[in-house]
């Protein structure tokens, strides 16, 4: 298993959220010409047709998907510019390579993250 470069690491942990989203985009990054339906998304990534919406809503509002508006939404890999492009080159390179890796990193990311917020709330003893 080759480890993760830093400039991976840092973009999966300032821009990846879940590893849903990155699947999706992924998904996505695999076929950058295909326009896909939130239903075809769902069935592929086996998410609800809901979490797949609220996915690729994210995914349009980071600049990594575009949204083309017919009778239904439909999706395709866009990035909007060349340093986002390359950053999701890399990452599905890195993804393809280690797997375990960047999921874990990510799980890893979000766990801390949930620790935190529910240390603001732990109710602290006065002495």
């Amino acid at each position: 298993m080759k480890p993760i470069p830093d400039e991976i690491r840092r973009f999966v942990l300032t821009s990846i959220p879940s590893v849903p989203y990155l699947e999706a985009a992924l998904l996505l990054h695999g076929q950058p010409g295909q326009e896909r339906s939130v239903a075809e998304v769902a069935a592929r990534l086996y998410v609800s047709e809901r979490s797949a919406a609220e996915l690729l809503k994210a995914l349009c509002a980071a600049g990594i998907v575009q949204c083309t508006e017919t009778p239904e939404p439909r999706y395709r890999y866009a990035p909007t510019d060349t340093a986002l492009q390359a950053a999701m080159d890399a990452l599905a390179r890195v993804y393809a390579e280690n797997l375990v890796g960047v999921t874990t990193l990510i799980h890893d990311a979000t766990q801390k993250s949930a620790q935190r917020f529910a240390d603001a709330f732990r109710l602290r003893k006065d002495n």
